[in-house]
Order: structure tokens, then sequence, then C-alpha cells
């Protein structure tokens, strides 16, 4: 299928300032139209979900982290996303929250923005604590505030997509919505194979191999016992691919097609199961129950022009009974993409962000007191004001702020968020440290978590479990962070 070559703008429509050199996308940019005017894309940041996936980690003495502020890479998982945007060249920022998460997300950006001396404005969106919203319905809230199409993009992605490409398929197909799909990531084993984990939740993803459209889209905890295809469907789609492989990364590009459908559909709460479901049913609705073919979401009569087309069929008149037709493709990109949205992924992706996010992440920290005897691995992080004893080795690990750790420690392979103590010769191999724990001497703990404010007795040894506070006896949870599992690939359903 060649490309759709876009119409240059009305002549009334361009800047004065605008020239060939600015007025182009490039690869490395996303064209964001002049101050004056309504921007392409209103960008808005999803970072009022609970985490429950990952609510061990999230569930603070004090009240409750919200998921965004987790730490990845030593780096809030949020500035991840606001990042990306303010690379991006958008100066107006929408972000969606809980109230009573508000204060500590709004005090971290606002520090943190103009520390950088970044030329943007966030607005905040906030939904009360106890409301039972879903991502459509804070899009529904955010919608009026802006003329133009949204960009919708999840606190938990990470991602060095370039967004010009992903803009591009959703102008060229005047799509109602455009997906961001990646491989999902995975460590290769020594052999050189990926191998899935199967604790991941798949996405079935299923396409037009000739245009990239959105035919099936379903998560794995969604679908019970089968997959079911409409014939109509697979004869209209007779080679529809369904992959298992892929991540849908929650990276959206929405037309306000897409938002008038939302408000006549007033049930509709979450839009990943179910607003995107929603625009891939009505939009193979529109194919395959007329007699007219529709290429490109345009309409074209099978039959040269004659009296009788003044008599439609009905199941023409209800394809205009939509504003516009609906169309929903996705753009897929090999670039750097993950969702710290699951507790067993956790290390690995604090891992890979710093191996692949370097020009994002602060170097070590400041006002750190490390002993000159102590080992401290190049693909680990420190964080502000540690304090490290002598004779300490760390690997691939990563120190939060104002950690203090005693002589003689190994650490390897682990997360340790702010404000934890460590005494002397403790190990601490694939474990989870959250804040304000204190790991008395001679512990040695493996593939563990331990939430916060729990305080580990000397000489105590665990091996893949769960230590929560305020607790006489561990919660002896399972807790495996490796990857298992074989990967599949796309399968064909034409065979």
């Amino acid at each position: 299928m060649s490309p759709t070559v876009l119409p240059p703008a009305p002549e009334d429509e361009k800047s004065d300032e605008e020239t060939p050199a600015n007025t182009g996308v490039s690869a490395g940019s996303f064209r964001v139209r002049n101050r004056r005017r309504s921007p392409e894309f209103t960008p808005v940041v999803m970072a009022a979900g609970c985490g429950s996936q990952m609510f061990e980690l999230s569930n603070d003495r004090a009240g409750k982290t919200p998921k965004c502020m987790l730490p990845v890479a030593n780096t809030p998982m949020i500035w991840y996303s606001v990042n990306f945007l303010i690379a991006n060249k958008f100066e107006e920022i929408f972000v969606v929250v809980r109230q009573g998460d508000k204060d500590v997300i709004e005090s971290y950006l606002t520090n943190t923005i103009r520390k950088l001396e970044h030329d943007v404005h966030i607005e905040y969106v906030c939904i009360e604590d106890d409301a039972d919203l879903g991502t459509a319905d804070s899009l529904r809230i955010v919608a009026p505030k802006t003329k133009s199409d949204l960009l919708v993009i999840s606190s938990d992605l990470i991602t060095k997509v370039s967004l010009s490409e992903l803009a591009n398929v959703h102008r060229a197909n005047n799509a109602a919505l455009t997906a961001l799909i990646a491989p999902r990531y995975s460590v290769p084993t020594p052999d050189g194979r990926r191998k899935r984990n199967k604790k991941d939740d798949r996405d079935f993803i299923g396409l037009d191999p000739e245009d990239d459209r959105i035919l099936y889209i379903a998560n794995e905890k969604d679908i019970e016992d089968e997959i079911s295809i409409k014939r109509g469907q697979l004869t209209r789609f007779p080679h529809m691919r369904l992959h298992t492989n892929l991540l849908d990364s929650h990276l959206y590009l929405v037309s306000r097609t897409t938002l008038s459908i939302l408000d006549n559909h007033p049930d509709v709460s979450m839009m990943r199961c179910e607003l995107l479901p929603l625009l891939v049913r009505k939009q193979i609705k529109q194919i395959v129950n007329t007699n007219y073919t529709v290429f490109a979401d345009r309409i074209y009569s099978k039959k040269q022009d004659t009296d009788e087309d003044s008599k439609h069929p009905d199941e023409y008149f209800d394809i205009l009974s939509e504003p516009e037709s609906v169309g929903c493709y996705v753009h897929h990109t090999d670039s750097f993409t993950v969702r710290v949205n699951q507790l067993h992924n956790y290390i690995k992706y604090n891992k890979a962000v710093s191996e692949n996010m370097d020009d994002v992440i602060p170097k070590n920290g400041e006002n750190c007191d490390i002993s000159k005897q102590t080992q401290v691995g190049k693909c680990s992080r420190l964080g502000n004001s540690v304090k490290i004893a002598e004779k300490c080795s760390f690997k691939r690990s990563f120190i939060g702020n104002r950690v203090q750790i005693g002589p003689h420690c190994k650490i390897v392979d682990t997360v340790i968020m702010d404000d934890v103590t460590i005494e002397d010769n403790v190990s601490l191999t694939n474990c989870i440290v959250c804040k304000d724990v204190i790991i008395r001497n001679k512990c040695t703990l493996k593939d563990s978590r331990i939430c916060d404010g729990f305080e580990v007795s000397s000489g105590s040894e665990f091996v893949g479990e769960s230590l929560v506070a305020d607790s006489e006896i561990p919660n002896m949870m399972s807790f495996s962070i490796y990857n298992s599992g074989q990967g599949s690939d796309a399968e064909d359903l034409s065979k």
C-alpha cells in the first residue's frame, strides 16, 4: 500500500514565521504549532492509577505512595513520560492525578522542571480519592479543556520512540485512534534467545497486514476460554494476523471523533479494555455490514453512478450516522519501550532503563560519603546523601536517597528505596527494599522484598519471601524475579 501524501495547509492557516526548515517533521522532533494557535495534539498523562499489581511497593506507612512516584533507576517513573513530552516541545501538559496524591506529584514535578529550567505549564486534573473512575472517564473531563486531538500516555510508560513517526501514521490514515505497539522487552539468554515470562499479561492484537489496522485487541486476563472472531470479519480480512508478543504501550493519539463517540457511550469507563474494543467493533461494522467498499476510511461505490444511486441501502446510512468514519491503527516501533506496571518485572526494568535511558536519568547523587574501599559497579546508581562504609560491593543495584549502609555488605541486582538503614555484613541478592526499612547485621536475603517500615532482625535468612511490617510472622508469599517460559510470534489465522 503506497503512503498517503497529505495536502499542504491552506495559505490562510500558515504562520508568517513558518519556513521549510521549521514546518516539516524531522525524525527526532515532533511538530507543535505556533504558540498563537492551538497545538495539533494536547498531551494527557494518566497518573491516577492505584497500581494494583504493585500495591505492596506503594503502600506507605504514612498513607499511600502514588504508583507513578515509585523509583525506576532512582527516578520517579512519572518523570519519564513528562520528560518525553517536554523533549517533543510540548508547552502545556495535563496530568490526571488522585486528589490525595496531587501535592507530592506537583511538588516533585515543579521542583524538577524549575531545576532543569524547562518552559512548560502543567495543569493537574484531580479525581476524588474514592471515585471509581477509569481512564476513559478522565478523558471526558479533559476533552472540554482543549479543541485539539489528544495524546494520551500512561505514567508507567518509558520509551524512546519517535513521536513524529506515530503522528505521521495518525495523520496519513485520518485515524480515530492510533496506538503505539512494541516488542515486549525481554533479556536474551546466553544462547541469544529471548524467553517470555509466564507471569506477563499478554496482549492479543489482531492486525490487517496490509495497513496495520486494528481488527482485534484484548488482554490475556480478559479472555476466558477462547477467542471469538466473527465470520463476516474474517471474510473481509482473511489474512488477519494475531500477535501475542507485542506490547500495547498505552500511548495513544485520540481524535475528536473518538471523543464524540465516548460522549455517546457513558457506560464506557476504561480506555484500554472498553473504549478501544468499542472503536474496533464500530470500524469493522462499518466495513463489513455495507454494500460499499471502505478504503483508507473513505466510502466508494462498487458500481458506477446511476439514477438508482439515490436509493442507498440502509447500511450506507448507518455509516453516515457517525460524524466521521472510525479507523483504528497501530504504529510499530523497535525503540526501547517498557511499561513498569508489574511487580515481577520491577528489578529487570530498573536495570533496562538504566542501560537505555542514560540521557534522562541522573548520575550518582550529591553529598555522598562512599568509602574508598567500597566497590560500586558501573551499572549501579546512588541517590543523594548516601553513606556507605568500607569493604562493600555493589553490582547492578540502585540505592535511593539518605541510605546508610554498614561495612562488609554485598548488594547485587537489588533496588533500595529512600531512608533505608543496613547494618554490617548484610547480603542482598535480587531484592526490593522499600522505604524506611531497617536490616540488622549478618542478614542474608535473596529473591525477596521488604515492604515499608519493616525491621529485619539480626542473623535472619530469607529466600523468596515478602516481609510486611506490623506482622508477627512474615507473609510467606512466593516471589520470583527471573524470566521463564517460551515466547511466541504471530499466528496467521488465514492458514
